[in-house]
């Protein structure tokens, strides 16, 4: 049984994500908080980026050569995030957040069901 929904701690979790680049913090300490927070609601503002960002810790364990390969698109995710960020200083985050949400409504419903498949597979059960 789902309980209320949360809003996604977007500036915790970007500081962590950003920590780990820095290798100040593990892929574990990252993960722990990505597993705490599965069944938060994203702000549709910042979605896009922080939803992929989140779906990459969700996994308990990331060999070296994995890590290595995903620390271009990590980097790539948290500019898009700060690009958000500052269409929001500049427009408001209504004009940005409904931007989002018809961009994310022209995509294929298919990408929203593997991400929801992909998260059921590392829930905790």
């Amino acid at each position: 049984m789902r309980t209320a929904s949360k809003t996604f701690p977007t500036a915790q979790f970007e500081l962590l994500v950003r920590s780990y680049l820095d290798k100040l913090v593990e892929w574990d300490v990252v993960h722990q908080f990505a597993m705490a927070h599965i069944d938060d609601e994203y702000l549709p503002e910042f979605q896009r980026p922080v939803e992929d960002l989140h779906l990459m810790f969700l996994p308990p364990v990331r060999h070296d050569a994995e890590t290595f390969q995903e620390r271009p698109q990590i980097k790539y995710l948290l500019d898009v995030l700060d690009l958000l960020k500052s269409d929001v200083a500049q427009f408001g985050a209504d004009t940005v957040r409904q931007r989002e949400i018809d961009r994310m409504a022209g995509e294929d419903p298919s990408k929203h069901a593997f991400r929801a498949q992909y998260r059921d597979r590392h829930r905790r059960r």
